[in-house]
């Protein structure tokens, strides 16, 4: 393969790259808008496509937000009801996983602040390990624990700079979208996010030194 030397090669292969790249996104957003409108007119396997397709996604988050996978499959399903409902209002120039995961914080933030009394998760009853380990079980005791004291301390935080953590840190998300999701400016999530991530730190190094 020849390349030019002013590098005119390698910028065409980028172009076709990024060309393939929007194609693909398009045909995606096409095929979404297809299916959400096939919903609206009643036709309900469209919107079992519409689950599948995101229903790991909202469970991983709505997991990540409550701590156990029950409470975040009851939260699935409450999701994906609402997003039923509501699914008139959807403005299809716009992505539709953000809206979901909106919906998703909600329901979630409902759950959290319907269970404040709550004093444990499924992941503190757990029954004791047993000391006597091999290496390869104590190294998958060490993350297990890890977890949970991330779980902890996440649990310590104020709502608002958990919520905000969980999206950008866990999920990957921007700060803009993130903002979006939360419906919040941005830089109110940067300073929730600055400021959840001092004391989850101070949390942490507390918990992993044995302090309750």
């Amino acid at each position: 393969m020849d390349f030019t030397p002013d590098g005119s090669l390698i910028v065409d292969t980028a172009l076709s790259m990024s060309r393939a790249a929007d194609e693909a996104l398009s045909r995606d957003a096409a095929e979404l808008a297809r299916l959400v409108r096939a919903t609206l007119r009643g036709d309900s396997a469209a919107f079992e496509c519409l689950i599948l397709r995101y229903e790991a996604r909202i469970t991983t988050l709505a997991t990540r937000l409550l701590g156990t996978r029950d409470d975040a499959s009851d939260a699935a399903q409450e999701v994906f009801l609402r997003a039923f409902k509501y699914l008139h209002r959807l403005d299809l120039r716009k992505p539709v996983e953000p809206w979901l995961m909106r919906i998703t914080v909600n329901v979630c933030r409902n759950a959290m602040r319907g269970r404040q009394r709550r004093q444990c998760t499924l992941v503190d009853m757990e029954p004791p390990e047993t000391v006597d380990a091999s290496p390869d079980q104590l190294d998958g005791l060490m993350r297990k624990e890890e977890r949970r004291i991330l779980q902890k301390a996440l649990r310590s935080l104020p709502e608002h700079e958990r919520l905000a953590i969980i999206l950008r840190d866990v999920e990957g998300l921007s700060t803009a979208e993130v903002a979006d999701i939360l419906q919040s400016s941005e830089t109110t999530v940067r300073s929730q996010i600055s400021r959840g991530r001092v004391r989850l730190k101070a949390t942490i190094d507390r918990l992993a030194g044995g302090e309750p």
